[in-house]
């Protein structure tokens, strides 16, 4: 078996591990730490319905537990970091979907 193949079959069984599958997505959303700081920008790259990978900016940044902002009328998940690989990071959702109230600039910068 050569490498390439090793890998390939890897990672085809990590991923039928998964609970719940994922779609690839691309849109920008926001983290929101929870103790009144500005919004951080970030990119969601794919969604389930247990959790998301994000690319972000600073990720070591992050605490362990935050809320991902989904848009900006402030529909969010509170989610904890499942893991860091460069500017991208898992999220594992804690809770269901929240609706919010409209974002202004001045929450989000």
């Amino acid at each position: 078996m050569s490498l390439l193949q090793f890998i390939m079959d890897f990672k085809q069984t990590f991923i039928e591990q998964r609970r719940s599958p994922r779609e690839n997505v691309q849109f920008p959303a926001w983290i929101d730490i929870g103790n009144g700081a500005a919004l951080r920008d970030c990119t969601v790259l794919d969604v389930s319905k247990d959790g998301a990978r994000i690319m972000v900016a600073s990720p070591a940044e992050l605490p362990k537990e935050f809320y991902l902002v989904l848009s900006k009328h402030g529909t969010r998940r509170r989610g904890r970091l499942a893991w860091r690989s460069g500017e991208e990071v898992g999220v594992s959702y804690l809770g269901p979907l929240e609706l919010g109230k409209l974002l202004t600039d001045r929450h989000r910068n």
